[in-house]
């Protein structure tokens, strides 16, 4: 039986616990209701980096994971729904998002939309509807991007057969759909205002110009510059100036010039020589190669023992390759990289993306072609990121 004085002392200090949580709720009955606000994010500039991660565990919640690459320091995220593609305008001050939605969330009616934001404070702007066709896909840059002149936008359609749906940003509408059979992806030429190629399965480029309404105009098929039976190309591109580069499965760089009416493809060469070959080294990942364009270094993501089915491997080793030269210059561990971008600024910073634990790794690769150890570790971002897209 518990002691009488223990009994009393309990119910005393229940009533001035009471008496006090009373006093409390009265002083502060009258709280002022909190007003939301928007603040701004650091000023957009070339260190911006977009990390594409489609939640895999639940892919109708994607997000883009905003960071700023000269701290690494994570400044916000947006939602981009259900295998959404996004891509940035080339003055780094608008972010596009082709999504897809579900009246019940995984199932029932679909909407396809694009979004659109502003990257200042990523504030939602106003959405676009478009066909129930676009890819449904991971992020990937030739999948969604703007026209050189950023006055329409291109997203990859599959159904699963090939089209771009074309969208008119300054009306917001839908202005046509290209057929594009038998070739996938959108690689707008910069320095052209409504002109794009699109990878196509027999190994060559096919390459359209639309005319004001966003309607084609006229196509032109480059010749022949890689061989899709016996090795095919990654997806993933780099445009530096008119040149435009693929790399491919086993390990050979083609490159298009893309100075004419229509792609010249340009001699090939390889990233392995004969000893490297013997050890089995490919290139691998997803995002897997990113091109300095000041210096003309070219940086993949390599891995040894590779096999048919490991070209999405992860680094090994990030190998650092002159493109006046064709000549491997540095190599560098790989951190299991899946992805890399390089801010194109006056001190250039490499980006790698870790598959192992989701972790950002900064590298200064200014005044070292191929730095053995990172300037800046971030923490893990994200649940499965994926893609590093940059202004």
């Amino acid at each position: 039986m518990r002691p009488p004085c223990r009994s009393r002392l309990v119910r005393r200090v229940g009533h001035c616990l009471t008496a006090l949580l009373l006093a409390c709720t009265a002083a502060h009955a009258e709280l002022p209701v909190e007003q939301l606000t928007l603040e701004k994010l650091a000023p957009v500039d070339g260190y911006r980096l977009y990390v594409g991660d489609p939640t895999m565990n639940h892919l109708v919640d994607g997000r883009s994971h905003v960071v700023d690459g000269r701290n690494l320091h994570y400044l916000g995220m947006l939602g981009t729904g259900f295998a959404g593609q996004s891509t940035v305008s080339r003055d780094g001050h608008t972010i596009f998002v082709a999504t897809t939605y579900y009246s019940r969330l995984q199932r029932g009616t679909r909407a396809d939309v694009v979004e659109v934001y502003s990257a200042d404070d990523l504030s939602f702007q106003y959405e676009i509807e478009i066909p129930t066709k676009r890819v449904q896909s991971l992020d990937m840059r030739a999948l969604l991007a703007t026209t050189g002149d950023d006055r329409l936008l291109l997203v990859q359609n599959a159904t699963p057969a090939t089209s771009v749906t074309v969208i008119d940003l300054a009306a917001r509408k839908v202005a046509a759909e290209v057929p594009t059979p038998g070739c996938y992806g959108v690689i707008p030429w910069p320095a052209e205002a409504r002109r794009f190629s699109s990878v196509c399965g027999d190994g060559t480029l096919a390459t359209f110009d639309l005319d004001a309404a966003g309607a084609v105009a006229s196509r032109a098929v480059s010749d022949k510059f890689f061989d899709p039976d016996q090795d095919p190309v990654f997806m993933h591109y780099e445009v530096v100036g008119k040149r435009l580069t693929f790399v491919s499965f086993h390990g050979a760089v083609h490159a298009l010039d893309l100075g004419g009416a229509k792609p010249v493809p340009l001699p090939t060469w390889p990233l392995v020589d004969a000893a490297d070959r013997k050890q089995g080294w490919r290139p691998g990942g997803y995002q897997l190669f990113a091109i300095e364009p000041r210096s003309e270094r070219l940086y993949v993501g390599m891995h040894d023992h590779g096999s048919e089915g490991s070209h999405k491997s992860p680094a090994k080793e990030i190998w650092v390759f002159d493109l006046k030269t064709h000549k491997r210059i540095g190599r560098m561990p790989g951190q299991t990289a899946v992805s890399m971008n390089i801010a194109r600024t006056e001190s250039p910073r490499l980006f790698l993306l870790s598959g192992a634990d989701n972790r950002l790794l900064a590298y200064d690769i200014g005044a070292n072609a191929a730095p053995s150890k990172p300037l800046l570790r971030s923490e893990p971002v994200g649940e499965t990121p994926i893609y590093l897209g940059m202004p």
